[in-house]
């Protein structure tokens, strides 16, 4: 399979993103276990008709993979989540038992998901690498993808609640290019992230010098260490990827 075909498949993704919205309210309204396993068959039904059942399920074993590294990043803070919660097209979201107290909380949720995403790209690489199979070979770059967007430093991905640990004025660097992808791609979905982060960004100025910001050097070089170490080995991964695929 061809790089210029794996793309294709990300942008059919990101087009049917609409489609996702419609079940959204009802899911996240179901709670629990339910809402997981109803949730998680819905979007392998909808992802199964786009791309194939084969693909379909190692996409929801990837977001899978994603979301409860989550939930598992919240039981080490203290709090509890409930799902996931699987929305076709878009992806997934939990909900926690109660509000972080400071952005460090909040970073240490959401890098989570990306170590726990990261983590699955590279055991499909190595899986490739051990059964030459194309199909784990596209699910690797896929996962590279899928955690490489999350971490754009934008609301509302998870790049955004991980920056306002380091600095949150990379919110201004993360809006950018949000919206320098949307000129790319000009897709609808893209374009309601990229309104939906200018929004944040002008909300969060006014919040700035409350104390839920206020953390030490330590805890911020600590966030840093995690939120670019990641971003390497995704960027390096998705190279290599890249590579192989041709």
């Amino acid at each position: 399979m061809s790089n210029w075909t794996v793309v294709n498949l990300a942008r059919r993704v990101l087009r049917r993103a609409g489609i996702g919205l419609v079940g959204l309210l009802a899911l996240i309204q179901m709670g629990g276990a339910l809402s997981t396993a109803a949730s998680m068959l819905v979007s392998l039904a909808f992802y199964a008709l786009a791309f194939g059942g084969r693909f379909a399920l190692g996409f929801v074993l990837l977001l899978l993979i994603h979301e409860l590294g989550h939930v598992v990043a919240s039981r080490i803070v203290g709090l509890r989540a409930t799902g996931p919660t699987f929305i076709p097209f878009i992806g997934a979201v939990i909900s926690l038992n109660r509000a972080p107290v400071n952005a460090k909380m909040t970073a240490n949720i959401a890098i989570g998901g990306p170590a726990a995403g990261t983590l699955s790209a590279l055991v499909c690489l190595v899986l490739y690498l051990w059964s030459d199979s194309t199909l784990v070979l596209v699910l690797a770059y896929t996962a590279c993808l899928l955690n490489l967007f999350n971490l754009i430093p934008c609301a509302p991905l998870d790049g955004e609640r991980i920056a306002a640990a380091i600095s949150p004025r990379l919110w201004w660097i993360g809006s950018l290019v949000i919206g320098a992808v949307f000129l790319y791609t000009h897709n609808i979905f893209i374009l309601i992230i990229f309104l939906f982060s200018l929004f944040e960004l002008w909300r969060g100025e006014e919040q700035l010098d409350s104390s839920y910001y206020q953390l030490t050097a330590a805890q911020r070089l600590k966030v840093a260490w995690w939120y670019f170490g990641l971003l390497s080995v995704l960027g390096i991964t998705t190279l290599y990827t890249m590579e192989l695929l041709k």
